[in-house]
């Protein structure tokens, strides 16, 4: 209760920052925390909840003045436009994956539950192009939504791994072009040796890194007969189950070294290593298109607070990431959790601003956190000016920031509309 009646007292300025303490926390001397001297990150946002549900473990991703949202815990897809109070309905909604699709501008990629295939959904032109199961039928179909393993979009691509001796062709790495009216399909003839664990796409430099047992293999999309690049990582401690991300041929990914989860860059371009500064993470990763990057670090028991991290941004090829400080959201407590502290991420591609969220279930300290690079800031909620808002999963595109919104299970679809 003393923590509660602290926030309420502090929640009535929001946004709230973390020099708000009530001391100077200058940071002189080291990397926790920069001046945010070009303004309040988020100063202009006005967040709106629709108070449409969406289950707390199910997806939300964004797309040009579009949400695609899981209404259930196991299928079922629906989507809005912004401004939409209910949402305008999919055709057999129940048979895709709340957890497992993509959004491509005003375009769906849904995932059948039933045999794994893919259906891709044009939201302007209320037109549906099912994929055959002989063409793609995934391999997997991950639970969680920070599971490595999903479909993965950048651009108009959609990377897929399939079952080989499920489709006609056997091949296993996929893309999808969506940017037709008609999806149309590039499929990669060199196969891992197994099926792989998982891969992400840079549209920008068209290839797809795959995840195979500890060895990265990048693909040119523009040349599928040429076999992949492979690139070991057994003497770094291999490549964990976190989802990698690619960009501008650069791979951020975690390993398990010296009994430590480390986050590290691979530079496709000449096969060198570099771990990240801190190296010891936690949790999960972002990239953008910017290269502009959020990891969590964890060197010991000051970097964790229940199951928040400290985050570290930066942007690559520097490794040397900017830390979240100490700084409490109330003082005295860590009831209501750190600035810069949480688990989970997204960046638009445009790289305006960085965003903190939880995952899943929502927590006291469950925050949507907005910076540009230095320090983060809250928002204010618009169902109650007193407290601020909080949110898990968020997705970000250049244009939209779904988030789901709430207190433990009970979530609803919320977004900001980006300047």
């Amino acid at each position: 209760m003393m923590g509660a009646a602290l926030f309420m007292g502090m929640a009535a300025e929001c946004p709230m920052n973390n020099n708000m303490n009530g001391n100077t926390n200058d940071n002189s001397g080291n990397t926790n925390g920069n001046d945010n001297t070009g303004g309040t990150p988020g100063a202009n946002f006005t967040p709106v909840n629709t108070g449409i549900d969406v289950h707390n473990s199910a997806r939300v991703a964004a797309g040009d003045g579009i949400i695609a949202y899981g209404t259930g815990g196991f299928s079922g897809v629906d989507w809005i436009m912004k401004g939409d109070t209910t949402g305008r309905g999919i055709t057999n909604s129940a048979d895709y994956r709340a957890s497992s699709f993509a959004v491509i501008g005003k375009k769906i990629i849904l995932v059948k539950s039933a045999d794994f295939t893919l259906n891709v959904f044009d939201t302007e032109a209320n037109t549906y192009s099912p994929i055959d199961v002989t063409d793609i039928r995934l391999q997997n179909i991950p639970v969680g939504v920070q599971s490595a393993g999903h479909i993965r979009a950048d651009g108009n691509y959609v990377g897929t791994m399939s079952d080989d001796g499920e489709v006609t062709d056997g091949k296993i790495v996929k893309v999808v072009d969506v940017s037709g009216a008609t999806p149309t399909i590039i499929a990669f003839d060199s196969n891992p040796p197994s099926q792989p664990d998982q891969l992400d796409v840079d549209a920008a430099n068209e290839e797809v890194a795959v995840a195979d047992n500890d060895i990265f293999y990048v693909y040119d999309i523009n040349n599928p007969a040429t076999a992949p690049e492979m690139f070991d990582m057994t003497s770094e401690g291999g490549i964990e189950d976190t989802q990698i991300q690619f960009k501008a041929g650069y791979i951020l990914f975690h390993a398990f070294e010296n009994g430590s989860t480390r986050a590290k860059v691979l530079n496709t371009d000449d096969g060198t290593v570099t771990d990240m500064d801190p190296s010891e993470s936690a949790v999960n990763l972002c990239l953008n298109a910017t290269m502009k990057y959020i990891y969590f670090v964890d060197r010991d028991a000051n970097d964790s607070i229940g199951a928040d991290y400290r985050s570290g941004v930066g942007t690559l090829p520097t490794v040397a990431a900017t830390l979240a400080g100490d700084t409490q959201v109330a003082n005295g407590t860590d009831n209501l959790g750190r600035f810069g502290w949480t688990t989970a991420c997204t960046i638009p591609p445009d790289g305006s601003f960085l965003f903190l969220c939880t995952s899943g279930s929502i927590g006291t300290s469950g925050y949507l956190q907005v910076g540009t690079g230095g320090d983060f800031v809250l928002l204010t909620d618009p169902d109650d000016s007193t407290d601020n808002l909080r949110a898990s999963d968020a997705h970000a595109s250049n244009d939209i920031v779904a988030y789901k919104t709430g207190r433990n299970a009970d979530t609803t679809l919320g977004y900001i509309d980006l300047p």
